[in-house]
């Protein structure tokens, strides 16, 4: 069982479609060692066009895997907020 620090979190998990729109979900490195959330929020027909690129909090993570959770949770939120039918 790998340990919370080294598992890797797969490309299939980081990005996904969501609504029209492609989130690219990131584990930001920090020098302590944990790790921060990034997300970025593209419209999918329109490649290249970044809609939100944040990272959502303040809040620290201590493997990639629940980083990258809290950037797609909030992905998703943003996508929900702003979708138009």
């Amino acid at each position: 069982m790998k340990n919370a620090e080294s598992a890797n979190v797969d490309e299939e998990d980081r990005c996904f479609h969501y609504r029209g729109y492609l989130l690219m979900c990131e584990p930001a490195r920090l020098m302590s060692g944990g790790f921060r959330a990034h997300a970025v929020v593209v419209k999918h027909d329109f490649i290249g066009s970044t809609m939100a690129s944040s990272a959502p909090s303040n809040v620290f993570f201590l493997s990639r895997r629940a980083a990258v959770e809290h950037a797609k949770d909030w992905a998703s939120q943003w996508v929900d907020a702003h979708w138009a039918t």
